[in-house]
């Protein structure tokens, strides 16, 4: 067939029949000139990197959403991603676009039993790429707490659930974060922090110590060592209130009387009570003369604040170490509570009650009548295996590297300070001298439970401000120093804000010092000011 008649048949097999060639040419003079009008046909829009992670594919991993969500100041944009791991355990990942990622992990322990996701704002507004988890349960919700972290029911008769809160769920979701991480930015994360407070605190610990291939370094505040001994504790307070409750308006002339006894001896008189676990105060100078009044506590108050003071003991001795005196006004929060009955409504009251019921001994248990500190203390050994810390051993961490910063408020009320002094020397058994080599801790004057206080608590931690983006005044930005090779941080400069508000300007700056050094006045200069004040020896 020649060329022309092969054209010819092309163009009779796609018109058609000769009644509807007519017809065709109609219909592609048309098309032609939409084309012409129209240009051609758009590729597709590329998918957005954020919401095409909802088909990643993880083991025993699903992904709910993906969102981009817009920056607001001080958090940049972000990529949100929801998941569970297992169906059980709920975790959220937030990646800041590209521009705006340093190129590192920061992990956020949560507080209470968890139970919910906790805010990734600390590791957001740095630039890191940051993941946090419920840990494997939804805690219920109540009016008296306001949060769900202090709820324990999901634990009853649930010893997988146990398991994931107390170790388990956050190495699984930190695997799944990391692997979300590295499919969004398309290559690897330069390290990997912990940064947690309270319960996040001893989440850190317990991946050191269990799982020490998963971070470069940790922060680890506050924390819970052994969970089983500190419940213990809360018991042991709640009992010894039971009799005699403190009522909230006899609290400040306590909080004013160790402040008398305890503050100066530091050699300044400032408000602030630096070493509290050197200062002996007798409740007894307390005591009513007579009858009951607003001014002085009741025999029986002076016998609960003694208990409270020294800790739990039973036929053996110490259990756990008490509360050191000084700066009492948030008793009522942590101890005390509404000064009715058995320190009710405080939150200790509230872990105490949820973990003896549901993680030990059943929701009929009755804490303060039948709680035995024999007895009820060697049937505790099983859950303490499972839910304790207090191993020193940190080998595998410190030989590839690994770096901790500890810290604790003196003026902490739910999780005494003299208990983390206790493992870190048991760590200082172990290493010697080389334990300042991966390991230090610091002590902070004045503060509460992980915030608050009339102490310098704004160092960078979980739920605190800084004041300057570096390694000096910021905890994150220390780690990350030492990490990548730069010197230890030997003391850290706290800020105490007015009001406890950064846009009121600074109350006072303190050096935080590398225990077991503590800051001195140097006699001269500002009082309020880091700069005259040096890290030393105790007095």
């Amino acid at each position: 067939m020649r060329r022309d008649d092969s054209s010819r048949e092309a163009a009779r097999r796609f018109v058609g029949s000769a009644g509807t060639r007519a017809r065709s040419f109609a219909v592609i003079c048309a098309l032609g000139l939409v084309l012409l009008v129209l240009g051609p046909e758009p590729a597709a829009a590329a998918e957005d990197p954020c919401t095409a992670l909802v088909r990643m594919s993880l083991p025993d991993t699903a992904i709910a959403s993906a969102t981009l969500i817009t920056g607001a100041s001080p958090m940049p944009e972000y990529c949100r991603v929801i998941g569970t791991i297992e169906q059980t355990i709920t975790f959220e990942v937030a990646l800041p676009t590209t521009r705006v990622w340093n190129g590192r992990f920061l992990f956020a322990g949560g507080g209470g039993f968890n139970g919910t996701i906790p805010s990734l704002m600390d590791g957001l507004v740095r630039g890191y790429a940051a993941a946090g988890s419920d840990t494997g349960h939804v805690g219920l919700y109540t009016e008296t707490t306001k949060s769900r972290s202090h709820d324990g029911t999901w634990a009853l008769n649930n010893p997988q659930a146990q398991l994931n809160y107390a170790h388990r769920a956050t190495h699984l979701v930190t695997l799944a974060a990391k692997a979300i991480v590295r499919a969004y930015y398309g290559r690897d994360e330069r390290r990997s922090y912990w940064l947690g407070c309270s319960n996040g605190g001893k989440m850190g610990l317990m991946e050191i110590q269990r799982y020490p291939d998963d971070f470069d370094g940790a922060i680890i505040g506050c924390f819970v060592i052994d969970r089983t001994r500190l419940m213990t504790s809360y018991t042991w307070n709640m009992q010894a209130l039971a009799a005699a409750p403190i009522p909230p308006n006899k609290i400040p002339i306590i909080a004013k009387a160790t402040l008398a006894a305890c503050d100066a001896r530091d050699g300044l008189a400032d408000g602030v009570i630096d070493s509290p676990d050197r200062c002996t105060f007798d409740p007894k100078t307390l005591m009513c003369k007579a009858t009951d009044g607003a001014d002085c506590l009741t025999p029986g108050q002076v016998q609960a604040l003694e208990k409270i003071y020294a800790g739990p003991r039973n036929s053996a001795g110490r259990l756990f170490p008490g509360m050191p005196p000084g700066h009492e006004e948030d008793y009522p929060s942590f101890i005390t509570g509404s000064g009715t009955w058995n320190g009710h409504q405080s939150s200790t009251w509230e872990f105490q009650e949820n973990f003896m019921r549901y993680f030990a001994f059943g929701p009929d248990f009755d804490t303060i009548a039948q709680f035995d500190f024999d007895k009820s203390v060697a049937a505790l050994e099983p859950l303490a295996k499972v839910q304790d810390a207090a191993s020193p051993d940190l080998s595998a961490f410190k030989a590839r590297g690994g770096k901790l910063i500890m810290y604790h408020g003196w003026a902490d009320h739910s999780i005494t300070a003299l208990r983390t002094i206790e493992y870190y020397n048991s760590v200082r058994e172990m290493y010697g001298a080389g334990t300042s080599d991966f390991v230090r801790l610091f002590l902070v004057p004045g503060l509460h439970h992980c915030t608050r206080g009339p102490g310098p608590w704004n160092f960078g931690s979980r739920g605190q401000e800084w004041l300057k983006d570096d390694a000096d005044h910021d905890i994150v930005a220390a780690l990350d120093r030492w990490v990548e090779g730069g010197p230890a941080p030997d003391k850290l400069i706290g800020a105490k804000f007015v009001n406890d508000d950064l846009r009121q300007g600074i109350a006072f700056t303190r050096p935080l010092c590398a225990y077991p050094k503590v800051a001195r006045y140097t006699g001269s200069g500002d009082k309020n000011a880091a700069a005259s004040f040096v890290c030393g020896d105790p007095q």
